[in-house]
């Protein structure tokens, strides 16, 4: 009879320790998310073209804002707008993120049928940590986890 009584017990029990635990690990990451070292990060695309070129299937990962989770944004198709490098014009969207320290940072674009895209994943708007160009009509992707704070 003693049996029947603790075994319902020994489960009630290890049903809210994993509760406990699962509510724990959920918390540590919301308090991560709103105090932890965060990067403003800057996605680029820039591709061969003039300015109003399309790129299709963009997507970029990180947060909107201070304290959002990080997750994969699908922004579908973007337009570019005009970047001056010197004495050349270049099609080139942008967006900012916030990425935390040692944290995946990410951007897929796809360009038109004929362009060539290269993306750029800039810490602060100024430190480029990741740099990649895809051959021509085919999806360019950066990815790199970001560095710790100094």
């Amino acid at each position: 009879m003693t049996e029947r009584i603790h075994r319902p017990v020994r489960l009630v029990a290890a049903a809210v320790l994993a509760g406990g635990l699962a509510l724990t690990a959920t918390g540590c990451s919301f308090i991560q998310q709103q105090t932890g070292d965060a990067w403003a990060v800057t996605y680029q695309v820039q591709v061969d073209g003039p300015a109003g070129s399309e790129l299709s299937d963009v997507r970029v990962e990180g947060a909107e804002q201070r304290g959002d989770a990080p997750e994969v944004h699908r922004l579908g198709t973007q337009e570019t707008g005009t970047q001056k490098t010197g004495t050349q014009e270049t099609g080139t969207w942008e967006h900012e993120s916030i990425v935390l320290a040692e944290q995946r940072a990410s951007v897929r674009a796809t360009p038109a049928r004929g362009a060539t895209a290269t993306c750029r994943i800039l810490l602060d708007g100024k430190r480029e940590i990741a740099t990649e160009t895809a051959a021509a009509g085919q999806p360019v992707t950066c990815s790199v986890d970001t560095p710790a704070f100094d």
